[in-house]
């Protein structure tokens, strides 16, 4: 993987490293010179990927956002009747009055 960044870094060699401190700053990333060095090496990397996938023979080939036919699952939007109270708080830990109970969020605990 690093032969393919130093390839890369052959194939790009106008990315400078003020472009990668600009784009920091554009970011608004702050980075050590070490760092930026690393993020051209990378951005390098980036670049040379996306050289390669321009390569590709797209003749012909309809652009799409997904790679799968995707349709909506969602039923529809008809009336029907609710769950009884009853039922509802069947399930529930605690429950009083017509409610579940819970134990109140900014309450001091108890220490003892």
């Amino acid at each position: 993987n690093s032969h393919r960044m130093t390839n890369s870094d052959a194939r790009h060699p106008n990315l400078t490293l003020d472009e990668v401190r600009h784009l920091s700053m554009l970011a608004r990333v702050g980075a050590t010179e070490e760092e930026l060095e690393r993020m051209r090496s990378q951005l390098a990397s980036i670049l040379d990927s996306i050289a390669i996938l321009q390569e590709a023979d797209t003749e012909g080939v309809e652009p799409t956002s997904q790679a799968i036919d995707v349709s909506n699952v969602l039923r529809d939007d008809v009336s029907r009747p609710s769950r009884t109270r009853e039922d509802i708080l069947a399930n529930a830990p605690l429950a009083q009055e017509g409610y579940v109970r819970v134990r109140g969020v900014f309450d001091e605990q108890e220490t003892g």
